[in-house]
């Protein structure tokens, strides 16, 4: 009975790990954070996504190496917001995440990210 228990949590936490890699790697290709709010972009569909975690304005900032550039937005009462963009199937993308509001002074940054574009 002890064995089967310990083969069936092994099996349980394999399967766990594996759907977790599937939904983080699916979810987005680059993301970012400032300790206030995480953005990202999705190279399947093109999408900019951000969600803060305290009531302020926060946006992804973003450039193309062709010469596209954005922000993808939310401010309160929303806490997330994604952004759908129509990207060319190669290339770059950096981006970045800026958060302003009460209590924080000038806008609070996450260091920029570049990922390639590809769907």
């Amino acid at each position: 009975m002890m064995r089967n228990v310990s083969r069936f949590a092994v099996a349980a936490v394999g399967a766990a790990a594996t759907v977790l890699w599937f939904a983080t790697s699916a979810q987005a290709d680059a993301v970012v954070d400032n300790g206030y709010a995480r953005g990202g972009f999705i190279g399947y569909g093109d999408k900019i996504w951000v969600e803060h975690y305290e009531g302020r304005t926060s946006s992804v900032e973003w450039y193309t190496d062709y010469g596209r550039s954005g922000s993808c937005s939310v401010t309160v009462p929303d806490v997330s917001k994604t952004c759908n963009y129509d990207m060319r199937e190669d290339g770059s993308i950096t981006l970045w995440i800026c958060t302003t509001g009460p209590g924080i002074g000038s806008d609070e940054c996450s260091i920029a990210v570049t990922d390639r574009i590809n769907s």
